[in-house]
């Protein structure tokens, strides 16, 4: 039992480093395909917080020792594992009906959403790379750049304001309430803009949930990055 436990704990974090190395060469290659165009400020805005939540993730282990970690909000570098798969397929599900009810509610349309989603393929290219985009590379554009960036600079927030605070409603609303506004604002501007706050909010609490109950942000990045493609794809087949 000792080795198991031993040897779980060492492995630990594999499949978030893997995912990490992943993203590293994701960026490379949307820096490529974006220089030039409308999204090249975005990719490196993105890129700068991905980096910076790696920072803050990697002072918060080292800052407190051991016991710092154990007192956390929430642990979040456990790989994944089979028996996840329904957190992920309800907290997708969850994140639908939400926002599907949102946009029923301001009746804007069934594919206006209050997560906002950037695509390379609209972007009006002037670069090398001018007219390869892709509906694949939106999909993977918000998979490993925009989900990733987003779940792990918000992860980052919420054990820092912890460590200060021991406030859970405060360590994890914040974060999620600024990218709530963020996603809302982008989405849309006008009469119903508390509806979309609103579902934005409580679909930033879904993945929070994800995360805390799986103990794996992998989790909350998929969860987030299916969503992404669920919208990207909508602008295409509806």
């Amino acid at each position: 039992m000792t080795y198991t436990t031993s040897y779980q704990r060492a492995s630990s974090g594999r499949d978030l480093i893997f995912f990490d190395v992943i993203t590293a060469l994701g960026i490379v290659h949307f820096m490529l395909k974006t220089k030039g165009t409308a999204l090249e400020t975005v990719t490196t805005i993105y890129t700068v917080m991905w980096v910076m939540s790696l920072v803050v993730l990697m002072m918060l282990r080292v800052y407190g020792g051991r016991s710092g970690q154990e007192g956390d909000i929430v642990d979040y570098d456990e790989n994944i594992r089979r028996d996840h798969l329904l957190w992920l397929i309800g907290s997708v599900a969850g994140i639908s009906i939400i926002n599907g009810l949102a946009a029923a509610g301001v009746a804007q349309g069934a594919h206006l959403f209050s997560s906002y989603v950037f695509q390379p393929s609209l972007a009006q290219a002037t670069g090398t790379f001018s007219g390869t985009a892709t509906l694949l590379d939106d999909i993977l554009y918000n998979f490993f750049l925009v989900a990733q960036a987003e779940e792990s600079i918000k992860i980052a927030a919420t054990l820092a304001i912890y460590r200060k605070t021991r406030n859970l409603p405060i360590s994890a609303g914040l974060p999620i309430a600024v990218w709530a506004l963020f996603h809302a604002y982008l989405a849309y501007i006008g009469q119903g803009l508390d509806v979309f706050l609103i579902s934005a909010f409580v679909s930033g609490v879904i993945l929070f949930i994800v995360l805390m109950k799986t103990k794996s942000l992998i989790n909350a990045v998929i969860a987030h990055g299916i969503w992404n493609s669920i919208v990207v794809l909508s602008t295409v087949l509806v």
